[in-house]
């Protein structure tokens, strides 16, 4: 399979609705996957979602063609084999290497793509990174609250002793002055 770059871009409000490709409901696109090919630069998939079929693709589970990598509803139906195909398989594409863009051929969008691809992933990786700390910071808290707790309990049982000790001493202070 070629090596592919995928990109989320949010899309602008406009008067004119988008649909989303992957759904079979009419619901209403909130952002624009692109697909290109990273040797060629090439983009070889354009489509919109949804909120729920974008979070499916980041969740990676929007499935994908096995010969291209195109995310599968961007499909047309075959009714000689009566299936959903791929437009690798409709339009007989190649699944040779292709040979890769000289450096002064690169578009500048593939430039911002590779960018916002890099940032998202480092987005992702912090926000995993946080939700660790986060975590582990819940753990210490309940911890220290717990270790707290304890030495609480134990104050105020060592406060307990020693009211027992000081009743115990008045006792035998009285004892002692009685035999004098």
């Amino acid at each position: 399979m070629k090596e592919l770059l995928y990109t989320v871009l949010e899309l602008e409000r406009r008067n004119k609705k988008e649909y989303c490709y992957f759904c079979r409901s009419l619901k209403e696109a909130v952002c624009q996957i692109r697909i290109r090919n990273e040797a060629t630069d090439r983009i070889i998939q354009n489509s919109k979602a949804c909120q729920s079929c974008k979070e499916k693709f980041e969740n990676d589970e929007l499935p994908k063609c096995s010969n291209c990598g195109r995310l599968e509803r961007q499909t047309e139906f075959d009714y000689s084999v009566g299936r959903w195909i791929c437009y690798c398989v409709r339009n007989n594409e190649r699944q040779e290497k292709e040979l890769p863009a000289l450096p002064k051929e690169r578009r500048e969008a593939t430039f911002y793509e590779r960018q916002i691809s890099e940032l998202r992933e480092k987005e992702k990786q912090l926000t995993e990174e946080v939700e660790t700390h986060l975590e582990a910071l819940e753990v210490s808290e309940v911890w220290n609250k717990k270790q707290k707790q304890k030495l609480l309990d134990e104050i105020k049982r060592l406060r307990e002793r020693v009211k027992q000790l000081e009743e115990q001493n008045k006792q035998l202070v009285a004892q002692i002055e009685t035999k004098k």
